[in-house]
């Protein structure tokens, strides 16, 4: 999924995506987008985020590779 029209809000602690037709509803949520607990994600030249990975996953498979 593309998405068009978003801004990346940046505070004190950390940002917000939200959506550039209504800057005041901090209710928008991204939900058709499959993430997963302990992905990460940078944002890379073109301005895009860009999935670089995920420890949680590499760690359980160096476990499973080292119990085999």
């Amino acid at each position: 999924m593309f998405w068009k029209d978003l801004v990346l809000t940046k505070f004190k602690n950390g940002f917000r995506i939200l959506n550039e037709k209504n800057l005041d509803d901090k209710f928008f949520v991204i939900d058709d987008v499959k993430l997963n607990i302990g992905d990460e994600f940078r944002v890379g030249p073109n301005g895009y985020f860009e999935h670089i990975g995920n420890p949680n996953k590499l760690i359980e498979n160096f476990v499973k590779e080292e119990i085999a």
